[in-house]
């Protein structure tokens, strides 16, 4: 027997070892960008979405168009939600949204402010106008009390909807709408939610200066660069690792 051959043949079988691994790395990676690839990718006009108070709440995902609504500052057209609600004062749980309460833009006065699109003519509890601003900067959006209105102003604006807000269904007939009261002296920001069963209001909660508020969580969805990214990084991370195990071979 050689015993001057023995050290060659670990080194040898070591290396193969060492490529190997390096190899079952990589596939690995690999396999891991492949996923990401095949994942439907999120779209940057698509936000997560919770609310909670007054024994009502829900999440899910907002899509809203990518173009501005004209003359209203910060504001996209909700186009489709998904998820879920609950309202324990009315014994519904996880019930499914099934989808947006459809409207139009609404008619902009010079001014920026606007009647909402949606609501009384459509024999619903609540106005509403589909408003979507993830800025959190909902602008002042009621116009200016008519002559002989016995209400007065509404000059606040702030959050990711306006006083209006967003009109959504629940499945077993149910229909809630998500609002903002905007920022008002003496209570700061505050949201407000309101339900209904076959056109006919149940609860509400959060209305403005009651001094409560519905707690809203807003954040975007992963962009698809975001995921190309994850997935590069993965590949570096393989390349690096198998180096340096080949060079402690």
């Amino acid at each position: 027997m050689n015993f001057s051959s023995a050290p060659k043949a670990v080194s040898a079988t070591l290396y193969r070892a060492n490529q190997g691994f390096r190899w079952n790395i990589l596939a690995l990676a690999l396999v891991g960008v492949s996923a990401l690839a095949v994942t439907p990718a999120a779209h940057a006009d698509s936000y997560a979405f919770s609310f909670s108070g007054g024994g009502m709440s829900g999440s899910g995902e907002i899509t809203y168009s990518p173009t501005a609504v004209p003359g209203v500052p910060g504001a996209y057209q909700v186009t489709g939600i998904s998820g879920s609600f609950s309202d324990t004062n009315a014994g519904v749980s996880n019930a499914a949204i099934t989808g947006i309460q459809s409207t139009s833009l609404p008619t902009v006065n010079p001014d920026g402010t606007f009647l909402p699109p949606g609501g009384d003519s459509a024999g619903l509890p609540y106005s509403f106008s589909n408003l979507f601003y993830p800025g959190g900067n909902s602008p002042a959006v009621c116009p200016p009390p008519a002559p002989g209105d016995p209400e007065p102003p509404y000059p606040f604006g702030g959050g990711y909807f306006d006083i209006y807000g967003l009109y959504f269904n629940v499945a077993g007939g149910y229909s809630v709408d998500l609002w903002s009261n905007g920022v008002v002296p003496g209570f700061g920001l505050t949201y407000g939610v309101g339900d209904a069963h076959n056109g006919t209001g149940l609860n509400t909660y959060g209305e403005p200066f009651s001094g409560t508020s519905v707690n809203v969580s807003v954040a975007p969805t992963p962009e698809p660069g975001t995921l190309l990214l994850l997935g590069t990084g993965m590949i570096g991370f393989a390349g690096s690792l198998s180096r340096r195990l080949l060079k402690r071979a």
